[in-house]
């Protein structure tokens, strides 16, 4: 074991061998050359230089846009901007031009559904700029397919009131079935009531203030002086039925006597045509031209109002009897009365010939008309509806002017049979509204083809393979 002595040595040993070593310097007398600064400086300068070249070699190539968005048929818009574009004419020298709205757009290309290149202004400035096209008022866009109100518009209305157009798939409004409504327009009582299939029409009443209050008394009515007024706006938009007057019954030989062919097995001598009967079943019949007409209730009603009076006969009668040659648009039976404070159509429209209105009550929210000025209309349609129809003349029409009316409230004539296609309706049937609801709409700008190309209507077609020149 080593002596503490021993120990003391060796340390002083190694200390002395350790500051020996620090100042000796390195082996062979050379000193180690410190690093210069000014090279690792240069280094990174460089490798800065080549990353800023490199960040800006790619932004110059992500930032252009392919070529693509200057081939004919495309639509352009503005990242800077927003301002939209049309390429007509492409090829080695592309022209591009402005457009005011989608629509426009469309109608030029050709195309329903428009996909855009989003390009930087600076590089749509490098591209030869046409003349501007398009439609200035033409809406900004149109409502989609499956946004389409084609049914169930309401116009709504009171006394004192103007009428309230809606359109809505869910009006606020409950429709009536076999009811009627009894009112006054320009001094004239009208009864709106249904046909036998439900359409509602308009009959005037007698110009005799007794027949008609006798009618409206049967009806349930009460005094014909209690009748609400209503426009003639509002009157027109149901159909006009046969007056309820007794011409109405054809009967051209009333006071004759009834000699009739012995088919007849009921002895009638004692009446004279034009003479109403009603027989122990209950049923009522009218002594016409030819022989009795079987009437249905309402008819018997309005007769019996207008004629001689109902007589009534000691047996039945024994026949095959023709119905009556009285309208088929009144109702069969007594429609029931309403009283209602305010009134409301609602229009079903049709492509085939079938449109109708009904009748209805109790509109609520934008189907109402409270808070309108009698004399006036307004129009709601819901937020991103609209509807595409036919405007036609009278209940029977199958065609008509195509029309669009956009989430304003604003029809646009479409103009050319390809239109409806570019503007994104060509699966869908325009059915046919009568002209009394359609002029209910603003008009605002014809929409076509040539209107967005800003030639005239009967100008040729572009060439599709060179575009608007």
């Amino acid at each position: 074991m080593a002596t503490k002595k021993e120990l003391v040595e060796a340390h002083s040993f190694s200390k002395r061998r350790l500051i020996t070593a620090f100042i000796s310097g390195a082996p062979g007398g050379r000193e180690v050359e410190p690093v210069r600064p000014g090279r690792v400086l240069i280094g990174g300068g460089a490798l800065s230089l080549l990353l800023l070249a490199g960040a800006a070699i790619a932004g110059f190539l992500v930032g252009r846009p392919d070529s693509q968005w200057l081939e004919a048929g495309s639509f352009v818009t503005s990242k800077d901007t927003g301002e939209q574009y049309v390429v007509l004419e492409g090829g080695e020298d592309p022209v591009i031009r402005r457009v005011p709205n989608y629509v426009s757009a469309q109608l030029l290309l050709g195309e329903s559904d428009l996909t855009p290149f989003q390009v930087r202004d600076k590089y749509i400035r490098e591209v030869t700029l046409g003349e501007d096209l398009g439609i200035d008022d033409a809406p900004a866009g149109l409502p989609d397919p499956d946004r389409l109100i084609q049914d169930r518009w309401t116009a709504c209305t009171a006394p004192g009131a103007g009428i309230q157009v809606a359109l809505d798939p869910d009006p606020g409004v409950s429709e009536l079935v076999e009811a009627a409504f009894l009112v006054r327009s320009d001094g004239v009582l009208w009864l709106i009531a249904p046909d036998p299939g439900g359409a509602a029409y308009r009959f005037q009443l007698p110009d005799d203030p007794s027949d008609a209050g006798t009618i409206a008394n049967r009806l349930g009515f009460g005094a014909t002086e209690d009748a609400p007024k209503v426009s003639q706006d509002w009157l027109n938009l149901f159909w006009l039925g046969d007056e309820l007057s007794r011409d109405a019954f054809g009967v051209e030989q009333a006071g004759r006597p009834t000699d009739y062919s012995s088919e007849i097995e009921t002895d009638l001598s004692g009446y004279r045509i034009g003479d109403q009967v009603r027989t122990p079943d209950g049923r009522s019949y009218l002594l016409g031209d030819q022989g009795p007409q079987e009437l249905s209730g309402f008819a018997a009603m309005v007769y019996d109002a207008v004629g001689p009076g109902e007589q009534t006969a000691d047996t039945d009668l024994r026949a095959a009897f023709p119905s009556g040659d009285y309208p088929a648009q009144w109702p069969r039976a007594l429609p029931t009365a309403r009283l209602v404070p305010e009134m409301c159509a609602v229009l079903h429209p049709a492509s085939d010939g079938d449109t109708r209105v009904t009748l209805a009550e109790a509109p609520t929210g934008d189907a109402s008309s409270e808070g309108l000025r009698a004399g006036g209309h307004d129009v709601a349609v819901q937020p991103a509806g609209g509807a595409y129809v036919q405007s036609g003349s009278d209940v029977e029409a199958t065609v008509g002017t195509a029309y669009v009316i956009d989430s304003a409230g604003y029809k646009y004539e479409l103009i050319g049979a390809e239109v409806p296609r570019h503007i994104g309706y060509g699966g869908t049937t325009a059915p046919v509204v009568p002209n009394s609801w359609m002029d209910f709409f603003e008009d605002k700008v014809e929409l076509s083809t040539n209107a967005a190309r800003r030639v005239p209507e009967d100008a040729p077609p572009a060439d599709s393979s060179a575009g608007q020149s």
